[in-house]
């Protein structure tokens, strides 16, 4: 089991500190930076809009790449079944 660490992150104008293990804070620094990355490029699109809606239209964008993704993912999943099943016909038959 890896070690506990607490990690400071500033996202989104705000400070908060976090534990992970040791193996994942280089991954939960990055998400990090990537957030805060996000937050910018929407503050700048509307910079006229309150903090709050910025925070719910990034995480809306976020969650919508999520499921694309997941959505994306559950297809290769599917087709390497398909073709396991393809390549199972192909062995019998030969």
């Amino acid at each position: 089991m890896s070690e506990l660490v607490t990690v400071e992150l500033r996202l989104i104008e705000q400070s908060f500190r976090l534990q992970t293990t040791f193996d994942k804070k280089g991954d939960l620094e990055r998400a990090g930076e990537l957030l805060n990355e996000k937050f910018q490029e929407f503050r700048r699109k509307a910079p006229n809009v309150e903090h709050n809606k910025l925070v719910i239209m990034v995480a809306l964008e976020l969650m919508q790449e999520v499921l694309s993704m997941n959505k994306s993912l559950q297809e290769y999943s599917h087709c390497e079944r398909l073709l396991s099943a393809i390549m199972e016909d192909i062995e019998k038959a030969v």
